[in-house]
């Protein structure tokens, strides 16, 4: 099975948006998720999870405030499937970053 390495990046808003998916074929262990306030101020993040064979959002962090110009690293890994993801919003717009550091395993659908 072909594996590759991704990371990507999403800048939040005041409305939840989605940062990562799994691919359709993949599987992903999240290596690391970054979340940056690169804002003069504080400001608060939320971030969920989604189980796509659930089709259900699950509560990473809730209303968390990050300090002026800080940032916060999970580096407990996540196994997800094809179809789930990470989404979040932010208190204020163009102030929060999530970057998502992923392996991705190619898997034949049989």
């Amino acid at each position: 099975m072909a594996t590759r390495n991704r990371t990507v990046g999403k800048e939040l808003t005041t409305s939840n948006s989605t940062v990562y998916t799994v691919p359709d074929r993949f599987t992903a262990e999240v290596m690391s998720v970054i979340i940056s306030n690169a804002s003069s101020s504080a400001v608060t993040f939320s971030l969920d999870w989604y189980d796509a064979a659930n089709a259900t959002y699950y509560t990473i962090a809730e209303s968390i405030s990050m300090g002026a110009n800080s940032f916060l690293q999970i580096t407990d890994g996540f196994m997800l499937q094809a179809g789930d993801g990470f989404r979040g919003l932010a208190s204020a717009n163009s102030a929060v970053t999530v970057t998502v550091r992923a392996e991705e395993e190619y898997s034949v659908v049989k």
